[in-house]
């Protein structure tokens, strides 16, 4: 730190904005804290979808990512799963390399939802995965998407969340369907008052 900078930093708060005049002035005015009943602007980052937020038809599409070694290599030391098809590179050769596990699809499909920020803070539990069907392998350099559609929602009995049913598509790099499934979300409500859903 320059002795001027020293000097700035050390003396007093209101000395430093009576004295913001030219070029130094407005030097300090800048590491000064907001004027007295300026308008403030809160800008959130979070971009959470609530029930209210959701209707059955909607599709949601994620960014892309591309699987690679240390994938495979820490999800099977992960799950302790190393079977030849995932760690034999000579016995796979013939087949088009080792493969990805099938559930790290699954781990993969909620990362890039974690990523998209749909559920960050409104996600209460899913509730289960069902009909889950793999349906070609992932290699090694695949490059997935992933989408989301929402089939239905409906409210809880208790009328203070929602359950949205959803189903999950995997893409590779080709436009080939990887995996798909359903998988239900119990989600927070944005404004209950403002409902109104038939509860069931």
């Amino acid at each position: 730190m320059t002795e001027e900078s020293k000097r700035i930093y050390e003396e007093p708060r209101d000395r430093r904005a009576e004295g913001a005049q030219g070029t130094e002035g407005t030097r300090r005015a800048e590491g000064a804290p907001r004027t007295e009943g300026a308008p403030r602007r809160v800008i959130s980052a979070d971009h959470s979808l609530y029930f209210e937020d959701m209707d059955a038809g909607q599709v949601y599409r994620s960014s892309a990512r591309t699987l690679s070694e240390a994938d495979l290599t820490m999800f099977s030391m992960l799950s302790g799963d190393w079977n030849q098809v995932h760690s034999d590179a000579e016995y796979m050769a013939a087949t088009g390399g080792r493969l990805l596990h099938g559930v790290l699809g699954i781990a993969v499909i909620t990362g890039l939802m974690d990523k998209a920020g749909w559920f960050a803070r409104s996600a209460i539990a899913m509730t289960g995965i069902d009909d889950w069907k793999f349906l070609c392998p992932l290699f090694i350099g695949d490059t997935v998407t992933m989408e989301m559609e929402i089939l239905g929602k409906r409210l809880v009995s208790a009328g203070d969340k929602g359950f949205l049913d959803r189903q999950f598509t995997l893409f590779n790099q080709h436009g080939e369907i990887a995996q798909q499934g359903r998988c239900g979300l119990l989600i927070k409500l944005r404004d209950e008052a403002a409902l109104n859903v038939p509860r069931r």
